[in-house]
């Protein structure tokens, strides 16, 4: 685990939630990982008490799962768990895009079409992790953009969960890059109804590659 700098007051807790978080992320911390505390608090630079809020935050999130008398460990999702969020995506993703097709400035399409760029140059590189990361921040920056705060903050921490318990991609970088062009394109172009339909089926498209992905485990 890397060097952290020292967390300062005020609004601790919120900051530890979010170093955390970030780590989750990034995958410094991976699901099933034990969450020793007096580690955590040396290297944040802080005592136990913003750590134990911090927790329950992220507990709420599907991030973190509290152990009675034996602390916490990052939550590693099964595979019924994983399948019932993307149901939940795909039910709030196409709101959101729908809302920013509806409300979007040509800054936030100036936006999407930067993280576009950022994803197109991913493709061939094989950095998975990467990838993944542009995926949520793509995403995330719709759900953002929608105005909608639900959907927003249930796709920021939902997304932030499938990266984590996720190893490789559902689908050809390719493929998503393609997808995300036609919702871009969608958004741009003001249409509500396409802009909501392309997320839904590249959602359930992932969804699919993901059920096949469970079931060959089996």
């Amino acid at each position: 685990m890397k060097t952290m700098q020292k967390i300062e007051s005020p609004d601790l807790s919120e900051k530890v939630y979010c170093e955390l978080r970030n780590m989750i992320l990034e995958g410094e911390l991976v699901p099933g990982e034990k969450l020793k505390q007096e580690l955590l608090a040396q290297k944040l630079g802080i005592s136990r008490t913003p750590l134990v809020t911090a927790f329950s935050k992220l507990e709420k999130e599907m991030l973190v799962e509290l152990l009675p008398r034996r602390g916490a460990r990052i939550r590693a999702l099964t595979s019924k768990e994983l399948l019932d969020l993307y149901d939940i995506r795909i039910m709030l993703e196409p709101i959101g895009a729908g809302g920013v097709a509806k409300n979007a400035t040509s800054e936030d399409i100036q936006v999407l079409r930067g993280l576009l760029d950022s994803y197109k140059k991913l493709v061939n590189s094989n950095d998975d992790k990467s990838i993944r990361k542009a995926d949520y921040e793509f995403h995330l920056a719709i759900a953002r953009m929608s105005r909608n705060e639900p959907v927003y903050r249930i796709i920021s921490a939902f997304n932030i969960v499938f990266i984590s318990n996720q190893r490789g991609l559902l689908k050809p970088a390719q493929n998503s890059y393609i997808e995300h062009a036609a919702i871009v394109d969608a958004i741009a172009e003001h249409d509500e109804m396409k802009a909501s339909n392309l997320m839904r089926d590249h959602l359930t498209d992932s969804k699919h590659r993901l059920l096949y992905k469970l079931e060959e485990k089996m």
